[in-house]
């Protein structure tokens, strides 16, 4: 039966609605503590301190030869002490069952064990044991599997062989993929079934089919099978005196009377469900039906369990490559529109002629600025006169002390958005900071969803009245609703991605506003800045700002522990090269010898003039040893210069340099550090000349 019936508003959303009611009620039913077991295998609960049996559920006496009066140990029943349980198999509390390997009693057919701690119990969980294949087989089918599923080009492909894999292990009838959504409703986006299994792919089911704290189960047991809807339940025995015992990670763990009737209603006789885990979030479940009891061995499921960790594995990868990719993108479109924007003479300007590049950073229909007098410019459609100023009012409220607003309905939050839906039933919007307050916004149009929902989600599913126990719905027939008022939904990195927008443009403006503000001042002044801290001949640092950026640079070490560097520069026989050249010609010798040793600086290192034709170069944070490498590639750059010199050993100019460093934790001040560098000077001053000399270096 399909019916059409046009819905603004998400009936499973309501918290009127008598299906937002069943999850309520569900969500506190105490489906984690039934006191049995479902009667496919044992329960045996071992006190953790003295490893004597304590409770146990099933037939024991059948399996294990175990009479009901007899309390063994774990030791003399299964030949493993609690103490080996725990500490060799790595039992913590609150962590799913470890398969511990088989036990045989009393001669009778192995059983596989599963074991895992529950309060002050080792609980071992005993199933009976099909031993077919090797480890080496079953290991190289898990990795094929793995390797095919991780090969997958996407989502849908590698669901695809997960359900195909699954179904294969296990017989089931229909294997699918249910994937949650937001709201706590599930689509079933894989599947593969027998021809005559009921087809639910595409179909979504509402939120009560599986409440919270369902899903809180599912978080901590990866994988759970009901083999017979029929069962009786095995209680456990003796009942415990006190509070109920916790079997939240009980592989047995009896199921709840509602999930049995639903069960039914779908005319099943069994399932098995598979967690797919995602950064420890329930992503979805690998769901598995069968239209007669069916028992999977315990090694298939694991084996099932092992596809569902690959599955998850893929789509952690898949989530993450896709996130990436598509930041990717929009940081480089953001990035390109921001760089333009701050090398822009008006940046106000640039960002009203990017409209379409900033359309096109989102799948939407059109984007706009609006300033305080309405529209300032658009791309692609959106509303305008009156209906765009209503708009541009709201969001405005809305953005009050917040970075955006961000909404895919906006209908449910605007009276009369109605006649907006054409243009903007969905909107992400964020306040600039230009020369004037404009609004960005993104607009999305109405996306028209029909749902193929398995029931109809707005019936009352039995649960009139408050007194009575709590009972599933009992139709799955199709039920299509017709969502509108509503666009796709704004992701959390374009969100993101907008603010991100807008703290780099508030930036980009107010350093525009400075800059302008300061552009005559800093004009006016830095002619006078320039004359009063460069040499006028070499264009280098003078005395006077050499001597402050030392002062400053020796605070700044001492402040953060690094060393400072000094070379003291000397050109040799320089007053000869003036004699016989004249000093037209030695002023040009100084220009060339300045090019150079600025030449090698770093941004940081300061190169000045002290003297005549004496020259300095501060290195802030090098030591003695990294200074000399600068002082040798510093006289070699003169030397190459080649400039004649008529001295009869040197032929061309060279320099010697006098090399210092120090820490001001180890030296008592900055003029130490002078002196320190003029000593290694003069050292070569007094030899050869042409070379370097280190302070402190004999």
């Amino acid at each position: 039966m399909t019916a059409t019936a046009p819905m603004t508003t998400d009936p499973i959303a309501d918290s009127q609605s008598p299906a937002h009611d069943a999850t309520r009620r569900c969500d506190v039913e105490p489906i984690h503590t039934p006191g049995s077991i479902q009667p496919h295998g044992l329960l045996l609960l071992f006190d953790a301190a003295s490893g004597l049996l304590r409770h146990r559920a099933g037939d024991c006496e059948r399996l294990l030869g175990l009479e009901s009066d007899n309390n063994p140990s774990a030791q003399d029943l299964l030949g493993i002490t609690i103490d080996d349980l725990i500490v060799s198999c790595l039992l913590n509390l609150n962590d799913e069952p470890v398969y511990v390997g088989l036990a045989r009693a009393h001669d009778r057919r192995p059983l596989a064990m599963m074991a895992h701690r529950t309060g002050c119990f080792v609980a071992v969980e005993l199933f009976e044991a099909e031993i077919e294949g090797s480890v080496a087989s079953a290991l190289d089918m898990a990795g094929a599997i793995f390797n095919r599923i991780n090969a997958s080009q996407n989502l849908v492909d590698a669901c695809a062989i997960g359900v195909d894999q699954v179904r294969a292990i296990s017989g089931f009838d229909s294997v699918m993929i249910y994937r949650f959504r937001d709201d706590g409703s599930g689509s079933v986006i894989a599947e593969s079934r027998i021809a005559q299994a009921t087809k639910y792919l595409g179909h979504r089911f509402p939120a009560s089919d599986i409440p919270r704290q369902a899903r809180e189960l599912f978080r901590r047991n990866f994988i759970r099978m009901t083999p017979d809807v029929g069962y009786d339940p095995a209680p456990i025995m003796p009942p415990p005196s006190g509070a109920p015992i916790d079997m939240s990670h009980c592989i047995l763990r009896s199921v709840a009377p509602i999930h049995i009737e639903y069960m039914k209603n779908m005319g099943l006789g069994a399932s098995m469900s598979i967690s797919l885990m995602v950064q420890g979030e329930l992503w979805g479940l690998v769901v598995c039906h069968h239209y007669a009891p069916r028992l999977v061995p315990v090694e298939a499921q694991l084996f099932c369990r092992h596809v569902g960790a690959s599955l998850s594995a893929f789509v952690l990868a898949f989530e993450r490559a896709e996130a990436v990719r598509l930041e990717a993108i929009q940081t480089a479109a953001l990035d390109s529109i921001l760089e333009s924007t701050l090398t822009s003479d008006d940046p106000e300007r640039r960002l009203r002629t990017s409209c379409d590049e900033l359309k096109r950073l989102f799948d939407c229909g059109g984007f706009v600025l609006v300033g305080d007098a309405g529209l300032i410019a658009g791309a692609g459609h959106y509303p305008d006169g009156e209906r765009l100023s209503r708009l541009s009012s709201f969001v405005t409220s809305r953005l009050q002390g917040r970075q955006s607003y961000a909404t895919d309905r906006l209908s449910e939050e605007l009276a009369g958005a109605e006649e907006l839906a054409t243009d903007a039933s969905g909107v992400l919007a964020i306040r600039l900071q230009t020369s004037r307050p404009l609004l960005a916004m993104w607009l999305r149009p109405e996306q028209i969803e029909e749902i193929d929902w398995a029931g109809d989600p707005r019936k009352d599913d039995g649960l009139s009245g408050t007194a009575q126990s709590l009972s599933p719905r009992n139709s799955f027939a199709a039920w299509r609703e017709t969502v509108r008022g509503r666009s796709r939904p704004w992701a959390r990195r374009q969100i993101v991605a907008v603010e991100l927008f807008r703290t780099r443009v508030g930036y980009a403006m107010q350093r525009f506003r400075l800059a302008k503000a300061n552009a005559e001042l800093g004009e006016a002044n830095a002619l006078l800045a320039k004359q009063a801290t460069t040499d006028p001949l070499t264009g280098l640092s003078n005395r006077r700002l050499f001597d402050d950026c030392l002062q400053k640079e020796w605070a700044r070490a001492e402040r953060e522990g690094s060393p400072v560097a000094l070379i003291a520069i000397d050109i040799d026989h320089f007053k000869k090269y003036n004699d016989s050249f004249g000093h037209p010609a030695g002023d040009e010798c100084l220009k060339q010898v300045a090019q150079a040793i600025g030449g090698t600086c770093r941004e940081i290192d300061i190169a000045a003039r002290t003297g005549g034709e004496e020259f300095a170069l501060l290195l802030p944070g090098i030591d003695a040893a990294g200074a000399a490498i600068v002082a040798e590639r510093v006289r070699t750059a003169i030397e190459a210069l080649g400039i004649e010199h008529p001295h009869p050993e040197h032929r061309v100019i060279t320099i010697s340099l006098g090399v210092a460093a120090a820490s001001p934790s180890e030296t008592g001040d900055a003029a130490a550090l002078i002196r320190a560098a003029d000593r290694a000077l003069y050292r070569v001053k007094a030899t050869s000349r042409n070379g370097i000399a280190v302070d402190g270096e004999g």
